[in-house]
């Protein structure tokens, strides 16, 4: 009995929504590589809400910034993959029994952020200095300097969008297939 109940508690065993569509397979597999503990024990990233709402907002900018072309068809991804996120995100804050007081002021908080988020990383991408700043102020909001766990994130993220560089959207679900 004690154990079905630790089985139900575990962070080790995660259960995601079944994902059909494109843009929600691959943000099945953002969600899977933002649960990595790399991110929370090498960078001490903090292992909550708020952690894992940075690390989602990050994986979603890399898709993003790898989607460059701006066809028709990956504006409407990129709006799919953000419709995703802010029902998952809603899913999220109803779970954990937030009012529908204060609900819509937390969704429009959130909203805010991710959108801030997004644009600031854009505009400094181009920039490692002001891309680790801005990394610094939203992943790591206590720290005030510089340090090695920013530029390995920082690394990391310029890893990624080299890999999925001009990529189409079926070119990245496919190649995140083996690993994101």
């Amino acid at each position: 009995m004690f154990k079905v109940i630790k089985n139900l508690f575990s962070s080790k065993k995660l259960f995601f929504k079944d994902y059909n569509l494109p843009h929600e397979a691959l943000y099945k597999k953002l969600l899977i590589q933002s649960y990595s503990d790399w991110f929370y024990k090498e960078l001490e990233i903090e292992n909550d809400i708020n952690g894992r709402f940075e690390i989602i907002v990050l994986h979603i900018f890399i898709i993003f910034n790898s989607l460059s072309k701006d066809s028709s068809e990956n504006k409407v991804f990129k709006q799919n993959l953000l419709e995703t996120f802010i029902d998952e995100l809603e899913s999220t804050y109803r779970e954990l029994g937030i009012s529908d007081n204060t609900f819509g002021k937390k969704m429009k908080v959130a909203a805010k952020s991710m959108y801030g988020r997004l644009s600031i990383y854009s505009e400094s991408f181009n920039d490692n200095n002001l891309f680790n700043e801005a990394l610094l102020r939203n992943v790591w909001p206590h720290d005030k300097e510089l340090t090695n766990k920013v530029h390995k994130l920082s690394e990391y993220v310029y890893k990624k969008v080299e890999k999925y560089n001009n990529k189409s959207f079926s070119e990245i679900i496919e190649e995140s297939k083996r690993e994101f």
